[in-house]
């Protein structure tokens, strides 16, 4: 008996086959999350990439006028990847560089950083509201400033989300700055002074 524990004891038979059970799934774990992550890095950059070619044709003159087919040049490129993402397009246009997501200048005379208590603020959008953003919505005009940006939400390809505790929606976006080509004169509105309630 003591003999044939000692054999059974020496023999490495079938060792490989527990080793690769217990290793499979922490591998499987990684190479699922290596190939979400990857897909993740290539959606990013094809929106990237996409909001880019967008935002060069949309700065020429002729470009305001088909916004709609320019992101619907970006919705093909990136439901190609993801056919059942939600895609938001959000265009605001701005006087200069230094305008982009600035604040409607007031006199803050209580020094709590918000337009209230009869506080005068200049209207630069027209919009007779204060606004934390001067920006108006759309492409603007000739040699405006235009602030693109496009968010992107799709499901996850993997169910690893649940095991992290993570969300199955993922939301991605790309944002890009450029200046309209200078196809006209830049007109600028007249801002007029008003008051916070």
């Amino acid at each position: 008996m003591r003999r044939l524990l000692n054999l059974i004891r020496r023999d490495e038979r079938g060792v490989t086959v527990i080793e690769f059970a217990v290793i499979l799934p922490t591998f499987l774990l990684m190479l699922i999350g290596t190939f979400d992550i990857g897909y993740q890095v290539y959606l990013r950059a094809t929106l990237s990439g996409a909001v880019q070619a967008a935002a060069r044709a949309s700065a020429l003159e002729g470009g305001p006028s088909s916004i709609a087919s320019i992101d619907n040049t970006v919705r093909k490129q990136v439901q190609s990847l993801a056919p059942e993402a939600d895609i938001t397009f959000n265009r605001k246009s701005y006087f200069s560089y230094n305008d982009v997501a600035r604040a409607e200048a007031f006199a803050d005379s209580n020094g709590n950083s918000v337009c209230d208590n009869n506080e005068s603020y200049e209207d630069e959008n027209g919009n007779s509201l204060w606004d934390k953003d001067v920006g108006k919505g759309g492409v603007g005009g000739a040699r405006d400033v235009v602030q693109y940006n496009v968010n992107v939400t799709y499901d996850q390809l993997f169910p690893l989300w649940k095991l992290v505790g993570g969300s199955k929606r993922v939301t991605i976006s790309s944002t890009t700055v450029f200046r309209n080509q200078p196809y006209d004169s830049q007109t600028k509105a007249e801002s007029v002074t008003r008051t916070c309630s």
